[in-house]
């Protein structure tokens, strides 16, 4: 298994193999290098010579564009994407291995997933599929998500080559409240950098004006005016989500993962450790080191009964919300208002 960089630099100067299998937990990017394979392996003709499998395409069909004769005399590359072999038959499966121990040297095969979760971990058939890619001279790349210093990089220098300007501070809050996944971020650069002029800065004002906000930034910000004893904002955040669609349920998991970030951080400092360490023990992903620091900054607000108590009021509401499933659900609906009515006075210290 090669990493990004080399899969990167080979690709780029042309240097193709017959099969490549890409896997991994960055849809956007499994996409794009596959794309990238594409267009080196066919950079004329691609409608004669380029075919898009999609997931519900068989075996024979990926064959079939595979092995057939070029009109052009050029190479075909073939893209199938999702391709279960996972669920397939296992006799599908040894077709498969076939197929890519003994590939067309003139052509290449590019099976990446974008949709389809696949554990390289623990996938018996995966261990077996990149062993015979390997065997046939094939390359297999896991392409997973990027750390928060390489999206703030990504983002400042895309936004300074569509001339606006971006700072890191402001790019690592786009993350925070947009998500870490490129294909979102990537859209939402796209939409600030439309929204302001040529030579403008994108601050966080302009972040907050013209990006979604995820449905965890925006129970974030809930949990943040509580903190802060804004109760009006609070409410109106919740009666907001609620008239989105958002389950009650829904909030009431996100406002317990808050909570819980704030109980790991404050047990940690407690202890002498670092957001990095609780990261690391509790298997956040380097891109998600931020939620901890974020959670690190509410903590010092809060004791360690304060917290307790917001843990025991948030165990108390969990059967409501979870047995009233309806969105309008008025029991959930008034559980929730309760709970945050609670919360707001045990962080006030009215609650002993």
């Amino acid at each position: 298994m090669i990493a990004e960089h080399e899969l990167r630099a080979k690709v780029s100067h042309g240097m193709l193999k017959p099969v490549y299998l890409l896997v991994g937990n960055d849809p956007y990017l499994t996409k794009r290098y596959a794309n990238l394979i594409a267009k080196k392996a066919v950079p004329e003709n691609p409608d004669f010579n380029l075919f898009n499998m999609k997931e519900n395409c068989t075996l024979e069909d990926i064959y079939d564009r595979l092995f057939q004769f070029s009109f052009t005399g050029e190479r075909i590359c073939v893209l199938a994407s999702n391709f279960d072999f996972e669920g397939c038959p296992i006799g599908t499966f040894k077709e498969l291995q076939k197929i890519v121990e003994n590939p067309p040297e003139a052509n290449v095969l590019v099976l990446y997933y974008d949709v389809l979760n696949i554990n390289t971990k623990k996938s018996d058939r995966f261990k077996k599929l990149l062993k015979s890619v390997e065997s046939g001279g094939g390359v297999v790349c896991e392409l997973n998500h990027k750390t928060e210093n390489e999206l703030v990089k990504m983002l400042c220098d895309g936004a300074a080559k569509r001339l606006r300007k971006l700072d890191a501070q402001t790019a690592k809050y786009m993350i925070s409240i947009c998500s870490n996944d490129l294909n979102i971020l990537i859209n939402e650069l796209e939409k600030l950098c439309a929204f302001l002029p040529e030579n403008g800065t994108i601050d966080r004002n302009t972040v907050d004006t013209v990006c979604v906000k995820t449905l965890e930034a925006s129970v974030y910000d809930m949990s943040r005016h509580i903190l802060a004893g804004r109760g009006e904002q609070a409410f109106f955040l919740l009666h907001t989500l609620l008239a989105q669609g958002i389950s009650p349920a829904e909030i009431h998991a996100l406002i317990v993962s808050a909570y819980v970030d704030i109980f790991r951080v404050k047990s940690a400092v407690l202890a002498g450790q670092t957001a990095e360490s609780i990261a690391a023990d509790f298997g956040y992903p380097p891109n998600r080191v931020f939620v901890l620091n974020n959670a690190l900054r509410d903590a010092k607000r809060l004791s360690e009964k304060q917290i307790s108590l917001i843990l025991k009021e948030l165990l108390n509401v969990d059967s409501i919300v979870k047995n009233d499933v309806k969105i309008s659900g008025d029991n959930a609906k008034t559980a929730l208002e309760t709970l945050i009515t609670k919360i707001l006075k045990i962080t006030a210290g009215g609650v002993k």
